[in-house]
């Protein structure tokens, strides 16, 4: 994903490789993607933050700008 794009819940916003497995990072809310906080081919550890999602409706989402226009 990038910075911008709108997930829904259950969306892949990462994947993670170890020992030629992937696993896939799913989202637990719907939102857009505020941030992503590590680099491409970056190693991450367990608790690591690799991606902010912005729930929908909250402030600075799409959806909550175009209701206030």
């Amino acid at each position: 994903v990038a910075v911008g794009d709108v997930v829904e819940v259950g969306d892949t916003v990462a994947m993670i490789e170890a020992m030629k497995m992937e696993s896939r990072i799913s989202s637990p809310i719907a939102g857009v993607v505020d941030r992503i906080a590590v680099e491409a081919s970056a190693q991450v550890a367990p608790g690591d933050l690799i991606v902010v999602v912005r729930a929908a409706g909250t402030a600075g989402s799409p959806e909550s700008n175009e209701a206030d226009s």
